[in-house]
C-alpha cells in the first residue's frame, strides 16, 4: 500500500532529503525524476520546505512529489555557477552571527545578509559574539552602523545573561536560520542555549583569524515545542541573486527616505550630480559604513 503524507526538510545530502512528517519520525526520501526540470533553482528543495512525498510500507525510501509555496527564503548566488542557491525556507528570523574579533567583523557581508533578509521576507537579527574580546567603546563602534535601522541587536557574553535569555526565547517560539562567517560562534550559541544539541565546535586559525566549517551541510534543529533553528555552513562570500544595480536601493531603507529627493529621477546615488542620498551620507544622516556597503555590493552587480 502506497500512502501519501507531508513533512518538513530537516537536512539534505546529495541526491537525498531527510523530513519529519506529523508523527515526529525522519523518513529518507528522494526527489521525482522530472519534477524539477525546469526550475531556476540550483539545490531545488532546502531545509525549511514544506513537501507532500509518498512512500509504500515495503520501501525504504520515499517520493518527494509536491512542494509548498514558500512564505519566506534566504538564497545567494552560488559560489562559482550563475544559479540559485536556496539555503533555507519558511523562516521567521535570520540571525546574523559576527565576532568582535578572530574572525574580523565584516560589515559588508553583514550588509549583504540584511539584503538577502529583505529580499527573502526575513525579519534579520544581529548577534554580536566575543564581546569580552574587546572594550566597550569598541563594540558601540560596531553598532553604530546600525542603530537606525530596525534591526535587533544582542551581544553574546558570559556578563549579559539578560539578553541570553531573550535571544533563547526568540529562537524558542519561531523557526530561525543561522547565518555567518565560520569560527563566529554559530554553533558555540546553539551548544550555550541549547546544550542537548551537542554541536561540534572548530577552531580558528591563528595564521587567517578565520574559521574552520565544523557545519558542513545546512541542518534543522528542533530546540523546543514551537522552536526550530536551522544551522549552516561558515561563509566566507555571499553573492546576491537576481539583483542589478538598479533594484539595489529598494532594499536599503535609508536610502530610499532620500531617495525622492534626489535631482535626477533615475539616480543610482553613486556619482550623480544633486544626490540626496549622498548629501545625506556627507551630512551624517545615513552612517558612511552603510553608504560604503551599498557602494561594495552596488558594483558588484550588473546594471540590469
Amino acid at each position: 500500500m502506497v500512502i501519501t503524507e507531508s513533512g518538513i526538510v530537516v537536512r539534505r545530502t546529495k541526491g537525498f532529503y531527510y523530513l519529519r512528517n506529523a508523527l515526529n519520525q525522519e523518513v529518507e526520501c528522494k526527489i521525482k525524476g522530472k519534477f524539477f526540470k525546469n526550475s531556476r533553482f540550483d539545490n531545488q528543495i532546502a531545509v525549511g520546505d514544506r513537501v507532500a512525498y509518498r512512500k509504500a510500507e515495503k520501501d525504504d525510501v520515499g517520493l518527494i512529489t509536491e512542494i509548498e509555496p514558500r512564505k519566506s527564503f534566504l538564497s545567494r548566488t552560488r559560489v562559482g555557477k550563475e544559479a540559485e542557491q536556496v539555503i533555507a525556507a519558511n523562516i521567521d528570523y535570520l540571525l546574523i552571527v559576527a565576532s568582535t574579533k578572530h574572525p574580523a567583523f565584516r560589515f559588508n557581508l553583514i550588509n549583504r545578509l540584511l539584503v538577502a533578509a529583505s529580499i527573502g521576507q526575513i525579519t534579520p537579527v544581529l548577534i554580536i559574539t566575543k564581546t569580552d574580546l574587546v572594550q566597550e567603546n569598541e563594540i558601540g563602534n560596531l553598532i553604530d552602523p546600525f542603530r537606525d535601522l530596525d534591526l535587533k541587536i544582542f551581544l553574546s557574553s558570559i556578563e549579559n545573561p539578560d539578553a541570553d535569555h531573550q535571544l533563547a526565547e526568540l529562537l524558542s517560539h519561531n523557526v530561525s536560520v543561522l547565518s555567518g562567517q565560520s569560527g563566529a560562534g554559530k554553533s558555540s550559541l546553539l551548544n550555550k542555549y541549547f546544550p542537548d544539541l551537542s554541536i561540534r565546535i572548530g577552531d580558528v586559525s591563528a595564521k587567517t583569524h578565520k574559521g574552520s566549517h565544523t557545519t558542513t551541510y545546512t541542518i534543522m534543529h528542533q530546540i523546543a515545542e514551537q522552536g526550530f533553528v536551522i544551522d549552516t555552513p561558515g561563509i566566507r562570500e555571499f553573492g546576491l541573486w537576481g539583483m542589478t544595480q538598479a533594484n539595489l536601493c529598494e532594499y536599503y531603507p535609508r536610502i530610499l527616505e532620500y531617495r525622492g529627493l534626489c535631482k535626477h529621477r533615475n539616480c543610482r546615488h553613486v556619482h550623480e550630480p544633486a544626490c540626496a542620498v549622498k548629501d545625506a551620507v556627507s551630512g551624517g544622516k545615513i552612517h558612511r559604513v552603510l553608504y560604503d556597503g551599498y557602494l561594495s555590493i552596488f558594483h558588484s552587480l550588473p546594471a540590469t
